[in-house]
């Protein structure tokens, strides 16, 4: 479906009646035979069939297959993979035999140049691939011996990792305790270590690199793949050791049948999510996109009943980081989720006519007026600063869309905001969008009509955190970071020094800590609280005692930098652009560094770091004027106001802009505050048990329309 320059395929093509579908009996053949095979038309619950997953690759490489005596041209990629599906034995047949092959690919079983049927198929997509005998997911071809061994060291390894997967991820972290190894050189580096840390070291790093390509591979990089795999009876994941043009190779290369390596989906799935959970250090640190794998099993992660546990729009959220050429896919490619459904009908109708900001808005619009609340505006993570003013509608600008709505299609580098407790009231029956959502030229765009409280105004904020910056590791190390000493940096904006700020000089330094600490992982969840989807989460009384042994890691550090620095010939002074004054630790009063001590001993940070790994990354940690703390948005600046509304999940920034129309703003019932919306925040001070009432904090009450 994302083929960006669909060929008008010939007469062959006979109309398809509603609830059909073609599916291509494919003929045996060596592998350098030309692919041929004719389509059948059959409802979805006929004859037994498997559906192909795969990514179209370049669309300007392709070859040719004939199809009902027509030729018809596919690209590289769908060819190689009729190539080698039509070797893979068939299930209950006799090796020996060899069966005709019937297989449903998008490319060939629907015609590409009919606008009409693509959108009636899109819509049964998701049926196709779940009726689906099974899916046969192609990887693509191994390039060269390398390229193999690198296949086959990924699928041997991640069956070996998963037969004992604490165990293995024990061994795998000699690559964190010796990573200057590869950033300082191994030369000098792995000599210093023992032998068998040596051989430990190079086994590991060998079998995680062949990992790191595993799923740098472009398939798992593609959007459509996300239901394929997810609404599957059973996917398995195939590769081949052969050129990609056959004809270069040689016909006396091919006397024998094609050797497929292979590894089921579920279990590279599970590989993932343990990474991600138990792993994230390791996983930022290696720069391993396994975390992808991780979004797509969390997409269909089912709750203890059987149901869906993930929503379409969090669904939505997750697949933003994958491909496609067709923006507006990004919604049709979820079709088949059993939430693209409500009240009996779909969140959003497929529609190729109209832009992205259209049907985004559309599909926003539609989840706030069925469900009464703010959920899917806390999903919206802007790359840029978002337009602070009124806009009309233009069909020529296919990324305008209100402040309020989720660009789906921008690069997604955060998790949802999941904190364990709401900010105020589920539900909000006087929630308004005022406003066209049809994308009519020069009709304004909606406006969001919302009311709650003014918490504070953002008075200081932190530079964009890196999941780099998060482990505490060694001098060299630290200044080659993004945010040297990031947490110390931090501390210094959130609690500045006595004298910087005389009206924050009386607040108390450890609750100001634990508000920091609280803020960076989204909270902390009991054990009758449910598990969150961004990684794990630690008990209140668990989360302490990490983040006070993280503390004094990062003490430890930057008092240490003085012997480590000489070693280098380096002093302090050389050090300052880096360098803080103080860590974090040695600015704390002596009976908040006494508790932080009892705290940590017997702990260990590694807990606390990756329990904020994901939440942290590419968020900023702001002060508010009053001294509250809180983390939010990477677009977040000085000026915005943190505010609490009904019906959101969540806290939400926003941004004052002029007034459009309605009167000056200035919170009142009526002049509405005018403003754009900046993102979802946690502010720890102000999220309270049972606490959903601005009044409580003596927050003042405001309407908003949010542009």
């Amino acid at each position: 479906m994302n083929d960006p320059e669909p060929c008008r395929y010939p007469a062959c093509y006979r109309p398809l009646a509603p609830e059909l579908i073609r599916v291509l009996e494919l003929e045996a053949g060596n592998p350098l035979d030309p692919i041929v095979g004719r389509l059948v038309h059959q409802t979805l619950d006929g004859e037994s069939y498997e559906a192909v997953s795969y990514v179209w690759g370049d669309a300007r490489k392709r070859r040719d297959v004939a199809i009902d005596g027509v030729t018809l041209s596919v690209t590289a990629n769908l060819h190689g993979a009729l190539t080698a599906f039509r070797h893979l034995p068939l299930s209950g047949y006799s090796n020996s035999v060899r069966q005709v092959r019937r297989l449903w690919a998008d490319a060939l079983c629907i015609n590409q140049g009919d606008l009409a049927e693509r959108t009636s198929q899109l819509e049964l997509m998701g049926r196709i691939f779940a009726g689906a005998r099974r899916v046969l997911a192609w990887l693509g071809w191994e390039e060269g011996e390398e390229g193999r061994q690198h296949a086959l060291t990924a699928i041997r390894f991640i069956h070996s990792f998963m037969d004992d997967p604490d165990a293995a991820l024990r061994k795998a972290r000699i690559l964190l305790l010796h990573h200057d190894v590869s950033v300082t050189g191994p030369a000098s580096r792995l000599a210093a270590l023992s032998e068998d840390d040596q051989r430990q070291f190079e086994e590991q790093a060998r079998k995680w690199e062949a990992v790191k390509i595993f799923f740098d591979i472009e398939y798992f990089h593609r959007a459509w793949i996300v239901q394929e795999l997810g609404l599957a009876r059973q996917a398995i994941l195939y590769t081949a050791p052969k050129s990609a043009d056959a004809a270069e190779v040689g016909e006396d290369h091919y006397h024998h049948a094609l050797e497929l390596d292979f590894i089921e989906w579920p279990l590279v799935g599970k590989f993932a999510k343990f990474l991600d959970f138990r792993g994230a250090s390791l996983v930022t640190h290696l720069g391993l996109l396994s975390w992808i794998a991780t979004h797509i099993v969390l997409v269909w992660d089912k709750k203890e009943n059987g149901t869906p546990a993930c929503d379409f729009l969090t669904a939505m959220h997750w697949v933003r980081i994958l491909g496609v050429t067709d923006a507006r896919d990004r919604v049709f490619s979820l079709m088949g989720h059993p939430l693209a459904v409500m009240d009996g009908h779909l969140v959003i109708k497929p529609d190729y006519t109209v832009t992205r900001g259209v049907v985004y808005t559309q599909l926003a619009a539609n989840f706030i007026r069925k469900a009464k609340n703010l959920f899917a505006v806390s999903l919206v993570d802007h790359e840029d600063d978002p337009s602070a003013e009124a806009k009309d509608w233009d069909p020529h600008d296919d990324g305008r869309m209100p402040s309020w709505v989720p660009d789906w299609h921008s690069i997604n580098r955060t998790t949802p905001l999941d904190y364990p407790i709401a900010a105020a009231e589920a539900e909000d029956t006087n929630i308004r969008i005022q406003g066209d959502t049809q994308g009519a030229r020069g009709t304004p765009l909606p406006h969001l009509l919302v009311r709650g409280w003014v918490v504070d105004e953002i008075s200081a904020v932190s530079r964009r955190m890196e999941t780099t910056d998060f482990p505490v590791t060694h001098l060299a190390r630290e200044r080659a970071k993004e945010n040297p000493f990031w947490l110390d940096r931090v501390w210094e904006l959130v609690f500045p020094a006595a004298g910087n700020d005389g009206s924050l000089e009386d607040r108390d330094a450890l609750a100001v800590l634990e508000a920091l600490s609280l803020a960076l992982p989204f909270g902390t969840r009991e054990k009758d609280q449910p598990v969150s989807p961004i990684g794990p989460q630690q008990t209140l009384a668990e989360h302490r005692r990490s983040f006070a042994a993280y503390v004094l890691r990062y003490h430890e550090l930057r008092y240490g930098v003085s012997s480590e620095a000489s070693g280098t010939g380096d002093d302090e002074d050389t050090c300052g652009c880096y360098l803080p004054a103080c860590s974090l630790y040695g600015s704390l009063p002596a009976e908040v560094q006494a508790e932080l001590r009892r705290r940590a001993e017997g702990a260990t940070g590694g807990s606390f770091l990756e329990s904020m790994t994901w939440p942290s990354m590419c968020r900023v940690v702001y002060r508010t004027a009053s001294g509250l703390v809180g983390m939010g948005s990477r677009v977040t600046r000085p000026g915005d106001l943190v505010c609490r509304v009904r019906g959101s999940p969540v806290l939400m920034t926003l941004r004052r802009i002029e007034d459009v129309g309605t009167g000056q703003g200035g919170g009142t019932d009526a002049a509405p505050i005018s403003c754009a919306f900046i993102g979802p925040t946690i502010v720890p001070a102000r999220i309270k048990k049972d606490a959903i009432d601005g009044q409580e904090f003596g927050e003042k009450a405001a309407h908003f329309r949010i542009v």
